[in-house]
């Protein structure tokens, strides 16, 4: 099910919506299958590694992402939101995410932060 039947902002809420939640099969069920993921912790190629990524980071670092805005440019949506994580002494921190969807899902995913606070 491509952008036709879900908007750009339904597939950026259900990406954040189903990583807080680690689930894997409804975040497949959103990204193209060649969808690409960078940013200041690394990258992923393909659908498999950026789920296995996003659920990596949600079962060891991330706590919980706190959307506070998303923003749709056409085919395109900017999210801000807070990034907690399990690290002691880490206090939350904003990230901004860029995702481009198209007919297949998202498509290409890119993020923004100062990754100070995770190097201690």
């Amino acid at each position: 099910m491509g952008t036709a039947a879900r908007s750009v902002r339904e597939l950026a809420e259900g990406y954040f919506r189903s990583w807080n939640a680690g689930d894997g099969e409804a975040l497949r069920a959103l990204l193209a299958p060649d969808v690409t993921f960078r940013g200041p912790g690394g990258g992923a190629d393909g659908r498999e590694e950026c789920v296995a990524g996003l659920l990596g980071m949600r079962a060891g670092v991330v706590e919980e992402v706190v959307v506070d805005r998303v923003l749709v440019d056409g085919d395109e949506a900017f999210t801000w939101f807070e990034m907690r994580t399990r690290l002691p002494g880490v206090e939350p921190f904003p990230v901004v995410n860029r995702m481009r969807t198209g007919p297949r899902g998202i498509e290409r995913v890119r993020v923004v932060f100062d990754p100070r606070p995770l190097l201690g």
